[in-house]
């Protein structure tokens, strides 16, 4: 295992190939690398995370792994011993290590076959146990930047306060440009620790289903109204694009036969506003700042789906969309259309010049009174 290291013995021999890619996912790594197998290029090494060598061999359906040995400040011996029990257990069932990149993931491999698992983590306990280091070790290096930034606005602080600094310019515009660059990789190391950590809950199979290649197309268009929403929706289906999901302006479709739908937009107030009708108590909760009690949607598609509605998707937490087939019968639960601005996109625009505007009544008031 620890000679493992230098995993290019031999390639003189052999055609080489290397090839520079970089993934934000493992899972598609994986995939990637399953696809160049079978095309004879089997892996031998990964230098720096984007550089990949391949040596080129016979054709042959392999599949591929990784896993983490990185340990905590403070291991102990049974977290030290994980390893060695990881790597047996992986020997025993056909998998080899390949090699190791500078991040400390290790690759596996081993041949596909039929009728048995594919994975190296083929429980949702250990895929589980996985996801976390992987949480872990983003949580990590976005601790380290946080770090690094506090220590940089300190060492501004006591510049500053040494005699003779006062006319140093240049530090307080360094200062705020690399703030705002760690700032802006904390949130990179945020957002991809969570996609991470949701991918790596799925096996392999389970991850093309919902992320892999399909044949879909995204459209990114701002739709301010649900007028105009239903509308764009509805002519894109006429033409044979049939919606799947949509966040925010980017909305993506399936290619299908071309059909009739129509389309109903549903929220909190619209579903609190039939209750009221219904003479229902209506959803409210002090505790929920965030937007985050489901109890509305879940009513919401109990109401829809009793009307002849199919659920399509849900935008954060505020909006719910349905579709049926224009000659299904199915009941409008809300008035069709009109210029209320519930859309993805409309929430998102009208609370920003919302938030524009009581920044600069705020701002204009501070610079009158102590101007």
């Amino acid at each position: 295992m620890a000679g493992k290291d230098d995993c290019g013995g031999g390639a003189a021999e052999k055609e080489v190939r290397k090839v520079f890619r970089w993934f934000t996912s493992i899972m598609a790594e994986r995939a990637w690398l399953e696809e160049q197998s079978m095309e004879g290029w089997m892996l031998r090494d990964i230098q720096k995370g984007v550089r990949y060598v391949f040596e080129k061999e016979a054709p042959v359906h392999m599949v591929y792994d990784a896993a983490r040995f990185d340990l905590p400040k403070n291991p102990t011996r049974r977290e030290i011993e994980e390893k060695i029990d990881l790597v047996n257990m992986a020997e025993e069932t056909g998998w080899k290590i390949i090699c190791h990149d500078e991040g400390q993931n290790y690759y596996l491999t081993r041949p596909w076959n039929e009728g048995e698992p594919n994975e190296l983590y083929d429980s949702r306990e250990d895929r589980e146990r996985r996801a976390a280091q992987y949480r872990r070790l983003f949580t990590d290096k976005m601790q380290m930047m946080l770090w690094i930034n506090l220590s940089m606005m300190v060492l501004s602080i006591l510049v500053c306060m040494i005699p003779g600094t006062e006319e140093v310019g240049w530090f307080p515009v360094f200062l705020m440009v690399y703030t705002i660059f760690c700032l802006i990789v904390c949130l990179i190391m945020l957002r991809l620790g969570r996609r991470y950590e949701r991918e790596m809950r799925l096996s392999l199979e389970e991850w093309r289903v919902m992320y892999g290649k399909k044949d879909t197309v995204t459209v990114r268009k701002p739709v301010l109204t649900v007028g105009g929403l239903e509308r764009f929706l509805a002519k894109k289906a006429a033409e044979g694009y049939h919606i799947k999901n949509m966040r925010i302006y980017r909305f993506v479709f399936t290619k299908g036969e071309p059909g009739a739908y129509i389309y109903m937009m549903d929220t909190k107030y619209l579903t609190n506003q039939r209750r009221k009708q219904e003479g229902n108590s209506v959803f409210r909760d002090s505790r929920d700042w965030s937007g985050g009690n489901n109890d509305w949607q879940v009513q919401s598609l109990r109401d829809a789906e009793a009307a002849g509605w199919e659920f399509v998707g849900a935008v954060e937490n505020r909006n719910i969309l349905y579709r049926a087939k224009a000659d299904s019968g199915a009941v409008r639960l809300n008035r069709s259309g009109g210029l209320r601005i519930v859309s993805a996109f409309g929430g998102m625009a009208v609370s920003l010049v919302i938030c524009g505007l009581i920044g600069g009544i705020i701002g204009g008031l501070v610079g009158f009174f102590l101007g």
